[in-house]
């Protein structure tokens, strides 16, 4: 949920402010910057190709 928001303040307020956010909630900011390098790779484009039953 941390990375998720970080997106959205990356996209509002810019990268140097997300990355800022999630210093200060200890999370390693590499997980934002590859996301940013490669935005194909964000999590919603990984989950489930067919519903669950």
């Amino acid at each position: 949920m941390t990375v998720e928001y970080a997106l959205f303040l990356a996209e509002t307020r810019g990268l140097k402010f997300a990355l800022g956010y999630l210093e200060s909630c200890h999370v390693p900011t590499d997980i934002l910057l590859r996301t940013v390098h490669n935005p194909q790779a964000r999590r919603h484009h990984e989950r489930r190709q067919q519903s669950r039953n």
